[in-house]
């Protein structure tokens, strides 16, 4: 956006500068003639003078255009390129969540054929699949991508690595107190809900910011 308000100064500038020109180039005639009467020869070299002023203005339009021009489409890849990998971390980041959360919700529903080791098991399964996927694209897609978005993508992993600790290694039915245990987990699920509603805001409006700029363009 920067890079287009910069360019179109330029233009502007040009602009003023060939008037200005024009104007010089008036006065020296009216002042070298006084009140005499133009010749044919100092029409022809005013008019010279005129357009080659005029040519050298059209040569660094030109030349600003095309840099406009590709200033635009160097935009346009770097938007659609970024888009994809946000609208991929976005998903990752829904399923890590939602992984997550499955691990011991408040309301919880299973098979009672499964034993208690067997449903941890199978849970961890998919969160850690999940997380790991988000773990790869975050880090593989680092520098296509604003530093802030990576940091609230790992506060999600952090958070979400902590209530399934949590989860491993504590039972609701061998506590001392069941209630602590519940709470803890509303706690920790609150916080991964938290985290991941900050990172995918931020990335919302990372899209605004493009958007603004393609419109502006």
């Amino acid at each position: 956006m920067d890079a287009v308000i910069i360019i179109f100064e330029i233009i502007i500038l040009l602009a003023l500068g060939c008037l200005v020109l024009f104007r010089k180039t008036l006065f020296s005639y009216a002042s070298e003639k006084g009140k005499n009467l133009a010749t044919k020869e100092d029409i022809s070299e005013i008019t010279k003078k005129i357009e080659n002023v005029r040519f050298d203005y059209a040569g660094q339009l030109e030349r600003s255009k095309t840099h406009f021009n590709a200033q635009l489409k160097n935009h346009g890849f770097r938007y659609e390129r970024e888009f994809e990998i946000l609208q991929e971390l976005t998903a990752l980041l829904v399923e890590t969540r939602d992984t997550c959360l499955s691990l011991r919700p408040v309301m919880d529903h299973f098979d009672p054929n499964q034993s208690e080791e067997e449903r941890k098991k199978e849970r961890l399964g998919r969160f850690y699949k999940a997380r790991r996927e988000l773990y790869l694209a975050r880090e593989t897609k680092q520098p296509f991508y604003p530093e802030e978005i990576y940091e609230a993508i790992v506060s999600v992993e952090n958070s979400t690595h902590r209530e399934s600790v949590r989860y491993r290694y504590r039972d609701p039915f061998r506590d001392d107190n069941r209630y602590d245990y519940w709470e803890d987990a509303e706690q920790r699920q609150e916080e991964v809900v938290n985290n991941a509603d900050t990172a995918i805001k931020i990335i919302r409006n990372r899209v605004r910011q493009w958007e603004l700029v393609e419109t502006t363009l």
